[in-house]
Order: C-alpha cells, then structure tokens, then sequence
C-alpha cells in the first residue's frame, strides 16, 4: 500500500489596512498560495453581527444581547491589545 502525503497550510493574515488575507498554500515549502482570499474585518463583523438578527430583519432578539456583548468586548480587546503591542515595539497610536 502506498502511502501519499501532502502538505496543506491556510495562514491568516491581518493587513495594516484592515484586510484579512487567507493564503492556503499546498506543498512541501510552497512559497506562493494556491488560494488567496481577502476580506476587512468591517466585513467580519458586519456578518457576525448579521447572523444573530431574526431573518429578513436588521433586529437582533434579546436571546442573542449577550452573544453581541462578547463579541463587542471582544473587539475592545484586541484594539487594548493591539494599542499596548505597538507602543511596546516604539509605536505611539494616540488619536
């Protein structure tokens, strides 16, 4: 019997600009991805935000306020985050 292996790595990436690139590369040390695909997280989180709203409806129902909370503080996070990192590194991001 014989045996094949192929190696498969879908790498996120975060772009200054806000993009999420996701780069799925196939291949024993492939250099360029086989499949590229972009999307901002302003779309993420438009769609997040979409998937708890009842159907055919921009209202989301009272079960789901928590789930919308996480997902705000959540977010507030990764912004404490990301502001603390870059001043870490010798980034000021003062607004």
């Amino acid at each position: 019997m014989v045996t094949n292996m192929i190696e498969i790595d879908a790498s996120p990436w975060l772009l200054e600009n806000g993009m999420i690139d996701i780069g799925v590369y196939i291949g024993k040390g492939a250099c360029e991805p086989c499949f590229e695909e972009k999307t901002s997280l302003i779309d993420l989180i438009d769609k997040a935000l979409q998937s708890y709203t009842v159907p055919n409806t921009s209202s989301i129902p009272d079960y789901h306020h928590e789930d919308v909370e996480l997902l705000v503080n959540s977010l507030k996070k990764a912004y404490k985050h990301a502001k603390k990192q870059a001043k870490n590194m010798g980034v000021s991001t003062d607004e």
